[in-house]
């Protein structure tokens, strides 16, 4: 669901600054995934440079929302117990790594006035964002601005090693992570019978 998640903001906002910038569907894409830490590593550097570079930086569990197991009911009327959903945020960065300082800072005017349009990504409102033969029929992703102080920054461009240039830190929640193991399993509660056990005095 991560990859998907990310992919589908890539492609949409590709598509948002094509619009704004008055390119065809034929524009060369702005964003591209990547990691900002390997941008002075030759075989990378050139499909990084002078484009904004989507990463994820960081993940963080919501723990609120993990409580015990969850039962279902199977076609067959069994019950099947399952752990619960790891629900993640996600914490994305975009940086403008682009030659002309101008440029870079054009695109992330651009990242945030997408973001300020469309907070919220579900399969309603982002037509096409999965292939039709997709398992995922559930999906919901609400991104919010992450500010950070400048010792923050600091520590950020420091842990990836690279030099700092302009960037917007967004913090993308809640991908739900799950695999469909059953626990265990057994069958569902019909009746109850009842023994009382007597009492002498």
């Amino acid at each position: 669901m991560m990859v998907e998640a990310i992919t589908l903001i890539e492609t949409q906002l590709n598509q948002y600054i094509a619009q704004v910038d008055g390119g065809g569907p034929g524009a060369p894409d702005q964003v591209v995934v990547g990691n900002v830490a390997q941008i002075d590593r030759q075989e990378v550097a050139a499909d990084l440079d002078n484009h904004l570079v989507l990463g994820l930086v960081n993940l963080q569990e919501e723990t609120t929302l993990k409580n015990g197991n969850t039962a279902s009911t199977t076609s067959s009327g069994a019950v099947a117990y399952r752990n619960v959903p790891i629900h993640l945020n996600l914490y994305l960065l975009f940086a403008a790594n682009y030659r002309n300082y101008g440029t870079a800072l054009k695109r992330l005017a651009q990242v945030i006035q997408f973001f300020q349009g469309k907070q919220k990504f579900t399969i309603g409102n982002s037509p096409g964002a999965f292939p039709a033969a997709s398992a995922i029929t559930d999906f919901q992703l609400v991104v919010d601005f992450v500010s950070l102080r400048f010792e923050e920054v600091n520590h950020l461009w420091g842990f990836l090693g690279a030099k700092a240039m302009p960037f917007v830190l967004y913090r993308a929640r809640l991908i739900a992570i799950t695999d469909d193991r059953v626990l265990e399993g057994g069958g569902r509660v019909r009746d109850l019978a009842l023994k009382t056990r007597g009492i002498t005095a």
